[in-house]
């Protein structure tokens, strides 16, 4: 049996600009949650994801995507093409 230690994921510290706005961010959000209770938590995340989207901030997590599955598609074609090579 493998014994699995689970580590904690490390987080680098927040900069001043960035925990100014993240605390603006939850000050709108509590407000607009208690004018609209019935906001759901998956509307919010939501909501989030498309203005990181509008604002360019999820730029970075689009960009490292495709650098993912262009180096995923030329692992896949190389490893064919070494399987081809080798089997004839």
């Amino acid at each position: 049996m493998i014994a699995y230690v689970p580590t904690p994921r490390h987080v680098s510290q927040a900069s001043a600009q960035s925990q100014e706005l993240a605390h603006k961010l939850e000050h709108v959000i509590r407000e607009y949650r208690q004018s609209h209770p019935q906001l759901g938590e998956g509307e919010i995340q939501q909501a989030i994801q498309m203005a990181a989207s509008r604002t360019g901030a999820g730029v970075q997590r689009t960009r490292l995507v495709l650098v993912l599955l262009v180096a995923a598609s030329v692992a896949a074609l190389l490893g064919a093409l070494l399987f081809f090579q080798a089997a004839g």
